[in-house]
């Protein structure tokens, strides 16, 4: 009975630290404008409280008699009661004088720092009790570790398939309040029924010695498990197909891989330990193959996913391995991972972004994993003739292959990966080489993809918004972020200030801003891209451009010619259009949201708070127009729902497929609030007022608090090739 109780409450804590990760994060995302920052900001801080409640815990196990800890650790769990889940959570007052990370920091620390610390500490506090009982179970206290894992897997699969669906932010608030409370009661019988044996405690004094190499080892399999499920995220996310949802597959798969080893009876197959290398050889081509978006998007997906189940299988079963012989320094062994762990995140998500023009993380991680495999050996490091032949044969092969087929070629892949495979088969026992001809990889990713791919590009830029490639092509430049095309525009002078692709004049767009029946005077518009809707304006006219990424002002500046051809008087205006907006305050004719990169859409843009704080900023008669192409989501049923919730007419028009190079189909959806421009749009630009593909009584309307990503996924696209939009 004590161990279900210990396995419950390991559980639940762990389920509620996960829960609270993604509803703080939706909280604050509208507040601070929706930036990626935000996020990024959110995670960092997830990660070092996380860090930080594991020092505090090896501390105390260290250095504190386990049995007065007890209540001292009762209390510490009544202490968030006085704030936040005790009460309600403070509202978010914006200090405009700091950065936004540091500000976003200071949110999550006032809000939810102690409950999220305290919450941090409860594995390891009962990991340390439970080696320290009567109960049975004490020589293998890391049952615990799979347990906390599977609270985290569990908390991370239910809130986007559950909770997110049914329940809006006021609603998860209060029941995961009330789970917090079940959480002290368990806490309580918990602690009244364990029983510390005296001579478990007394075997404190005189910890076991762990080696420096042991401490390194731990250290970089944390940092590669997190490197390599964050760089697939990336992947995913930004190259294949940036649906908001897609995050949860890489992390669901690294949780549930330390749910396996470090259960009670672990599993692991034999060949993935055995066999790592020819996963190592797979990995590197996927990698290689996904650059060129020859394969339909679920192959893709389901590649990355089965490779990094096999890699984060690999490494946490080589940590469970060589997890301490001595149970007693078990804090040590996961605050080395968790130290890791932060390395590997801060790596990804905030240093790699700025020194990296490619995803070049995941052959990073996969080069950090190889470290390990020399810590691991006990024998000395010998690099043979042969050795340095087959590192020469991996690189000439890698460079042969991406010379030779330039396109997807059945051949190519079947000779590159029969002899790849069986080349680093031959490293097995070679560590030292393996290492080096995954450097060497490395160094040549920087080279060869560029080589390799379908466009020659003149330009590429990596920040925390993304990878932007320019390239030329059939006499046009195009600007392309992940998988979507922003613009483009026509290389010869004469032709320059033609607008194309989505914005082209057969376009709605086009129809609706080279129309004699609107004088738009002043116009709006979210997301600059590469200017191109400049080239409609005309000296009598004022267009505010709101960007969010300072690095697309320079791009489409220094590449692109419609900023500086465009007549009209123009003001850009950097950071969430949300929350520009009150700064610039002024009354637009046009809004234009053109902010939806490709299938990420910045939710917080068109809610119900938002469309409302848009309709203050329109003059008599003004008109929304939103761009809501996608691949993979289908965005009228909520801009519908929101529209009719707010007494505002709306209505939509798709520009289908042309077979022109100069258009791309894309969908338009249009909302005023006056009657007179409605039935111009209607009856004259003949936009569709019945443009919702499913009924309206399947959907509420979406707010700040309430959205619902699964409701509008197209997935059919997920089997087709990749196509750029």
């Amino acid at each position: 009975m004590n161990l279900i109780c210990i396995e419950l409450i390991v559980f639940l804590s762990a389920f509620l630290l996960f829960q609270i990760e993604p509803i703080i994060a939706k909280i604050l995302l509208p507040k601070f404008g929706g930036s990626y920052l935000v996020w990024g900001a959110c995670v960092v801080f997830f990660q070092a409280t996380l860090l930080l409640g594991y020092l505090y815990s090896h501390l105390i196990l260290k250095k504190v008699s386990l049995s007065r800890y007890r209540y001292f650790h009762l209390i510490l769990l009544f202490l968030p009661l006085f704030f936040f889940p005790g009460k309600s959570l403070p509202p978010v007052n914006l200090h405009y004088h700091l950065p936004m990370v540091i500000d976003i920091f200071w949110q999550l620390v006032v809000s939810i720092g102690l409950v999220f610390f305290v919450l941090s500490t409860t594995s390891l506090i009962f990991q340390g009790w439970l080696a320290a009982s009567e109960l049975s179970e004490r020589s293998n206290p890391y049952i615990l570790y799979a347990v906390s894992n599977l609270g985290s897997f569990a908390a991370l699969l239910t809130y986007p398939l559950l909770f997110e669906i049914f329940f809006d932010l006021d609603m998860q608030l209060f029941i995961w309040r009330l789970a917090y409370l079940v959480l002290l009661v368990l806490h309580f019988f918990a602690i009244r029924l364990l029983r510390l044996s005296e001579k478990n405690i007394k075997e404190k004094v005189g910890l076991s010695y762990v080696k420096n190499r042991e401490k390194v080892y731990w250290l970089l399999l944390g940092a590669a498990g997190v490197i390599m499920f964050l760089s697939v995220t990336n992947i995913i996310t930004s190259d294949i197909a940036p649906v908001p949802l897609l995050w949860i597959l890489p992390l669901s798969i690294y949780l549930i891989s330390f749910v396996l080893n470090f259960k009670r009876y672990p599993w692991c197959p034999r060949w993935i330990k055995e066999e790592f290398y020819i996963t190592v050889a797979f990995s590197i081509i996927l990698f290689f193959l996904i650059q060129q978006r020859i394969l339909p998007t679920i192959f893709e997906i389901i590649g990355l996913c089965l490779s990094l189940f096999i890699v984060c299988m690999f490494c946490n079963n080589s940590l469970y391995q060589h997890r301490p012989a001595d149970s007693r320094n078990l804090t040590q062994f996961y605050l080395l991972i968790s130290v890791g762990s932060f390395i590997g995140g801060l790596l990804v998500s905030w240093l790699i972004p700025l020194i990296s023009t490619s995803m070049i993380e995941y052959l990073l991680g996969l080069f950090i994993i190889s470290l390990t495999l020399i810590l691991g050996r006990r024998t000395k490091l010998h690099l043979s003739i042969y050795s340095l032949r087959l590192i020469v044969y991996i690189v000439f092969l890698v460079c042969l292959w991406l010379l030779a087929y330039k396109q997807y070629s059945v051949f190519g892949f079947v000779f590159i990966a029969f002899i790849l495979i069986f080349i680093f088969a031959e490293l097995k026992l070679r560590p030292e080489a393996f290492i080096l001809s995954l450097l060497a990889i490395l160094f040549l990713e920087c080279f060869a993809i560029p080589t390799w791919t379908a466009h020659k590009y003149i330009f590429k830029h990596r920040n925390y918004y993304g990878i932007y490639k320019i390239y030329d092509e059939n006499g046009k430049r195009f600007l392309e972020h992940g998988t979507t095309i922003h613009g483009a525009q026509y290389l010869s002078k004469a032709r320059q200030a033609e607008p194309l692709m989505y914005y082209h004049y057969l376009t709605p767009v086009g129809e609706l801003m080279t129309s004699s029946l609107f004088n738009f005077k002043r116009i709006g518009i979210i997301g600059l891209g590469t200017g191109t809707l400049a080239a409609y304006t005309s000296a009598s006219q004022y267009i505010d451009f709101f960007e969010i990424d300072p690095d697309i002002y320079i791009i489409a500046n220094s590449y692109f010619s419609y900023l500086k051809n465009s007549r009209s008087k123009i003001n850009f205006i950097f950071g969430d259009a949300r929350l520009s907006l009150d700064n610039v305050n002024k009354q637009y004719d046009l809004l234009i949201i053109d902010a939806f990169t490709g299938d990420s859409a910045p939710i917080h843009l068109f809610t119900v708070e938002a469309m409302s704080k848009y309709r203050s900023y329109l003059s008599r008669g003004g008109i929304i127009l939103f761009h809501i192409s996608s691949r993979y989501l289908d965005l009228n049923p909520p801009l519908y729902t929101n529209a009719y919730a707010l007494k505002a007419y709306i209505c939509s028009k798709s520009m289908p497929e042309l077979g022109k190079a100069d258009v791309y189909p894309s969908d338009w959806v249009a909302v005023t609030w006056d009657l007179e421009s409605f039935r111009k749009l209607i009856y004259q630009i003949k936009f569709n007022e019945a443009g919702i593909k499913k009924p309206i009584k399947d959907f509420r309307p979406w707010t700040d608090k309430y959205f619902n990503i699964f409701t509008i996924l197209k997935l059919k696209e997920f089997n087709l090739k990749y196509k750029e939009l």
